[in-house]
């Protein structure tokens, strides 16, 4: 079984390529949020990622967009073992065209900083989703839209860049359906249920065994102080009532009070149970007490 942050990846990767301008829109928001060093002398901007799948989804968009007179796949360099830092090289004046803010598809520019900088992580409760993004003028347009959808962001300044946190589960699942991610948004929903289900289960079975430990002592204790009125000669001197509840410890001395209170001839509550074990200690301290003074 696929992690959900796989199963993230997978989906972003093969999300179907678009029509021109939302395809060009997702490359501006890609490449916007790569590592950039400019080459001054020969006007060019070198890009750099380690993510091989977003510089080949990158390639993929670029055949329907508005630059595809570039060949972008023979543009890139690629490691030979296919590990490491994947760069890009295109000229300096279509790196700027191409990042210039314009009038794009918002949520397909928010798609494509998501895949050049995104990262879902599934701690053992709750989820937890950021973007790591370096140029501010990127940030602020994010937030822009960000603010459109009812998500509670929070933000700080890690390692030089500028980060975008996301922790509210529906948030997360809002924010992935808005951008186009929506399998990935039903299976977080589904896991969701099950980790609440499971939670649900597990503090029921803590209860139950709490429960069960806390009846098993009190019958430990009430077996002991009635096999100690048995001792002490004092149980035929007892009132009827208290001498069947003993007896009836006796004879089942893993009962719960309940259970112990529904075998009398007469039966009792719980707390009625609890009201007369109490009375019998009181009365097995007078005895002894007595007992000490004589």
């Amino acid at each position: 079984m696929h992690s959900l942050a796989e199963e993230l990846w997978s989906e972003w990767s093969s999300f179907p390529s678009q029509d021109e301008e939302t395809n060009s829109s997702e490359i501006s928001g890609l490449v916007s949020v790569l590592s950039c060093r400019k080459n001054e002398t020969e006007g060019t901007v070198t890009l750099g990622s380690v993510r091989l799948w977003a510089l080949r989804r990158l390639a993929k968009l670029w055949k329907n967009s508005r630059w595809r007179e570039l060949n972008a796949a023979a543009a890139m360099r690629i490691p030979p073992d296919m590990k490491g830092r994947v760069e890009l090289i295109l000229p300096g004046t279509l790196y700027e065209e191409i990042t210039t803010p314009g009038e794009r598809k918002k949520w397909a520019w928010a798609r494509g900083v998501w895949g050049g900088c995104g990262a879902l992580y599934v701690p053992r409760s709750g989820y937890y989703l950021v973007m790591r993004i370096g140029p501010e003028s990127v940030i602020r347009r994010m937030e822009r839209i960000l603010n459109q959808i009812p998500v509670s962001w929070s933000g700080r300044v890690q390692h030089g860049k500028s980060e975008l946190m996301l922790r509210d589960q529906q948030g997360i699942v809002s924010f992935l359906s808005k951008i186009g991610l929506s399998d990935v948004s039903l299976s977080i929903e589904d896991k969701a249920i099950l980790r609440s289900m499971r939670d649900q289960a597990n503090r029921m079975r803590n209860c139950d065994t709490a429960n069960i430990r806390k009846t098993l002592k009190a019958a430990e204790e009430q077996t002991e102080l009635a096999r100690k009125l048995s001792r002490e000669g004092v149980l035929t001197s007892l009132p009827a009532l208290f001498r069947e509840l003993v007896e009836a410890r006796l004879e089942h001395p893993e009962e719960s009070l309940s259970d112990l209170g529904k075998r009398l001839s007469t039966p009792i509550t719980k707390s009625t149970v609890k009201y007369r074990w109490k009375r019998l200690c009181e009365f097995l301290n007078e005895v002894n007490s007595d007992a000490k003074n004589a």
